[in-house]
């Protein structure tokens, strides 16, 4: 589901997309109170880095809370909003929120299957991309589980696991590989950033050797 924006704006055919909690900030287990909102360490300086390539940049979060009782939607919208308003204040910025509201599988009976949004089932990507018009197999997901992991491999994202939050090591955690292991959300910028360089090159390349 999308909580932000009411109207999506398409402007580039590809996404970089974000886990929140213990990817941007600190994960105080199902955080949603605007006072207990901390950004981790370096997250600001990679959304920094991340707002200057031409890619739209889209969180996609379990938000299981919502369905266990212990927050409203709107509260996680207010966070949400004043995790945007802070970004845009560090130089950053976040085009889009989606989130998933349903229990995860861990919350399940092993018999009930968990629903297609949840992580590591890619649904939120999916919708993203419809609303963005993206080509996910140019999109990147950066995530601290490997749920996330696994619903950008499912999309057919290439995937960045930082080592701040879960660090890939949740409980139940899946036996997945990620293309990168890095520190924190910059290292994970400094890496998009490198591969959108680089393809940028490469299309320029033949442009230039035509002009000689």
């Amino acid at each position: 589901m999308r909580d932000w924006p009411p109207k999506p704006s398409p402007r580039y055919e590809r996404a970089v997309f974000l886990d929140r909690d213990g990817t941007i900030n600190v994960d105080t287990h199902f955080p949603y109170q605007i006072e207990s909102l901390q950004f981790i360490p370096m997250a600001l300086d990679g959304l920094k880095l991340l707002a200057s390539l031409p890619l739209h940049i889209v969180v996609v979060a379990n938000q299981a809370g919502i369905a266990l009782g212990l927050f409203t939607q709107e509260q996680m919208s207010r966070f949400n909003s004043e995790l945007r308003l802070r970004a845009e204040c560090g130089g950053g910025r976040i085009d889009g929120f989606y989130f998933c509201p349903h229990l995860e599988a861990k919350h399940l009976p092993s018999e009930v299957p968990s629903c297609n949004c949840s992580k590591p089932s890619p649904g939120m990507l999916v919708e993203a991309a419809r609303d963005f018009q993206l080509d996910l197999s140019r999109c990147f997901l950066i995530g601290d589980k490997t749920s996330d992991i696994a619903a950008g491999q499912a999309a057919g994202c290439m995937t960045i696991l930082v080592k701040t939050g879960k660090a890939g090591k949740e409980d139940g955690a899946l036996a997945v590989e990620p293309d990168y292991l890095v520190e924190n959300l910059y290292e994970a910028a400094v890496i998009v950033h490198s591969h959108v360089e680089r393809e940028s090159l490469a299309q320029a390349s033949p442009r230039f050797r035509r002009d000689l």
